[in-house]
C-alpha cells in the first residue's frame, strides 16, 4: 500500500491573461481538472489580468472545491496583485 502524495500539476500563467486570451486559457485550465493531484497556480509572470482572466481563474477555484482538489498560488506578480485586490478577491487566491 502506497501513500505517497499525487504530484502536483503546476500551471503556469504568464504574460497576458485577458479577454484574448481566455478561450485558450479555458481550454487549458479544463485540461488540468480530469487529472489527479493538486494544482499549483504560478501567476508570477503575469503582465497583465482582466476580469475575463479573473472568472478563467474563479472557474478554477470553483472546479477544485468541487471536486476536492486542492489549489495553491505558489507565486502572483504584482499586476496579478493589484487586480484581484482591487476586486477583493485576494484572500481566495492565497
Amino acid at each position: 500500500m502506497s501513500l505517497e502524495q499525487p504530484t502536483a500539476i503546476v500551471l503556469k500563467l504568464a504574460e497576458e491573461v485577458n479577454i484574448y486570451a481566455a478561450a485558450a486559457l479555458h481550454e487549458r485550465l479544463q485540461a488540468t481538472l480530469p487529472e489527479s493531484g493538486p494544482i499549483e497556480l504560478d501567476l508570477g509572470e503575469v503582465t497583465e489580468l482582466d476580469c475575463a482572466g479573473v472568472q478563467q481563474l474563479l472557474l478554477l477555484k470553483r472546479e477544485c472545491e468541487v471536486t476536492g482538489r486542492e489549489l495553491r498560488v505558489i507565486a502572483m506578480s504584482d499586476a496579478a496583485s493589484v487586480v484581484l485586490t482591487l476586486l477583493n478577491l485576494r484572500q481566495q487566491f492565497t
